[in-house]
C-alpha cells in the first residue's frame, strides 16, 4: 500500500461530539449468563446487544440503537449477581 493511502485516524485523534449525552450500561450476569441489562437505569432485557473490548483498553457497546464508548465518557459495567430490586 502507498504511504499516501487514506487511513483511519487513531481513537486519540477523534473528537468527542460537543452535544453528546453520556450513558450508563449495566450488564448483570448469573452463572455466566445474562440475567438483566440496564441502560441508564432502565431494564431493557431481553434485547440484542453487543460489547467490544478494544486493544487500547477502551470498551464500546450498542444496545437499543444507542452506541456507548468509554472514550466518550460512557460507563459500561459488568456485574456478577442479580440486578438490584427497584425501590418503590
Amino acid at each position: 500500500m502507498s504511504e499516501h493511502w487514506p487511513s483511519t485516524p487513531g481513537s486519540d485523534t477523534l473528537a468527542i461530539p460537543a452535544d453528546r449525552e453520556s450513558h450508563v450500561l449495566d450488564v448483570y450476569l448469573l452463572n455466566g449468563r445474562v440475567a438483566d441489562i440496564h441502560l441508564d437505569g432502565e431494564s431493557v432485557h431481553p434485547t440484542w446487544f453487543k460489547i467490544e473490548w478494544k486493544e487500547t483498553g477502551e470498551v464500546s457497546a450498542k444496545v437499543k440503537g444507542v452506541r456507548l464508548a468509554t472514550r466518550f465518557g460512557d460507563e459500561i459495567n459488568l456485574h456478577q449477581g442479580p440486578a438490584p430490586a427497584k425501590s418503590a
